[in-house]
């Protein structure tokens, strides 16, 4: 067990080098080495490649590891769904990321934060959805969220 989870770390590790130089690529060539290899995925490992998803602009790539992760029951966490809420807001896919904030709501297990808010505000910003924002503002006050100054300058 402790060399399964060396790998796991090396190999996270060199996911998170990929990831920081939006080599989505070689993120995903690495993530496909380790399933043929039988090397564990955990939260932290998929939270790492859809983060790169999101900053290399490749959000199509997330739906399947979001697949992996049921098929593997691995658990995503708020991070998990921050940063998918993140990447289709900065790839213009607000809808998308509405869909995945009323998802994780539904699933009962995590509540919004300021950071996904902001996110899903500055997505809702973009696409000049000014409907859309303040219903947002609204629901982020009346769950006891405060808007920061860096929420009201979005």
């Amino acid at each position: 067990d402790r060399k399964s989870m060396i790998n796991t770390v090396v190999y996270s590790t060199v996911l998170k080098g990929f990831a920081v130089s939006k080599r989505i690529d070689k993120v995903l060539s690495v993530y496909k080495e380790m399933r043929a290899n039988s090397i564990a995925c955990n939260t932290i490992t998929y939270n790492t490649m859809l983060d790169a998803c999101a900053k290399c602009n490749a959000m199509e790539k997330a739906a399947q590891l979001l697949e992996d992760m049921k098929e593997l029951n691995v658990e995503p966490d708020i991070i998990t769904y921050s940063t998918i809420i993140k990447g289709y807001c900065m790839s213009g896919e607000i809808d998308l990321a509405f869909s995945v904030l009323k998802e994780m709501k539904s699933d009962g297990h995590f509540e919004p934060d300021e950071i996904m808010y902001n996110s899903i505000l500055d997505g809702c910003a973009r696409q000049r959805q000014v409907t859309e924002s303040l219903k947002i503002l609204d629901e982020m006050q009346a769950s006891g969220i405060r808007p920061s100054n860096y929420t009201l300058s979005i």
